[in-house]
């Protein structure tokens, strides 16, 4: 069955370290030419991690120029929104999950052929990528892209979420400034304008 390949086919797999792993992740982008669909964690970088999210922005905006498909998606949690709006500015359609929240595995499939499997360190924890697999195989790439499909058409829109997070904390402090909202929530100004708009609207 599904399980007994999985299997099989993590026997064969590249272990790589967190460094090799997001290395590869980068790259994977870089030579990526149809679509990148992951599920990832996108939890609020440490600063020593701002930068390598900075730099994985900066490709998805490359590949999203030269036509490729972007969807992530991430735990339904307000901490999620940094990465999300970065990843967002880059082109990628980013949804959030409410069955996300503790992940135990992240992963990321390149043009429907290469599947970069992440582990945490604590398994049941939100915690950091420790080590990742590498799959080069359509046939497993096709068994996670069902799984993220599944998971895509029970989520909700970006742009959605952050209306539903603003409607709230409106509803119990009408004098919040957009600022601290942006501050605290790692929302860039312009969006948060954008969203509001919207809601003053409908």
């Amino acid at each position: 069955g599904r399980e007994e390949l999985i299997e099989k086919m993590l026997q064969t797999a590249k272990i790589v370290s967190r460094q090799e792993y997001f290395n590869l992740v980068i790259s994977s982008i870089q030579e990526s030419s149809k679509e990148i669909a992951g599920l990832i964690t996108g939890s609020k970088p440490s600063e020593e991690d701002r930068e390598l999210i900075k730099k994985i922005s900066w490709e998805l905006k490359k590949a999203s120029e030269r036509g490729v498909k972007i969807r992530y998606l991430l735990p339904k949690s307000t901490d999620r929104f940094e990465v999300a709006c970065l990843y967002s500015d880059s082109g990628a359609n980013i949804r959030f999950h409410p069955g996300l929240l503790v992940s135990d595995v992240r992963f990321t499939i390149i043009d429907g052929r290469m599947l970069l499997l992440g582990l945490p360190s604590i398994s049941g924890k939100d915690s950091p990528t420790k080590e990742g697999y590498i799959l080069p195989s359509e046939g497993i790439s096709g068994i996670f892209m069902n799984i993220f499909e599944q998971h895509w058409n029970e989520s909700v829109e970006c742009e959605e979420y952050i209306k539903e997070v603003l409607t709230d904390l409106y509803k119990h402090n009408q004098k919040l400034s957009k600022d601290k909202i942006s501050l605290e929530l790692g929302i860039p100004l312009k969006i948060l304008d954008d969203v509001s708009r919207k809601l003053e609207n409908s």
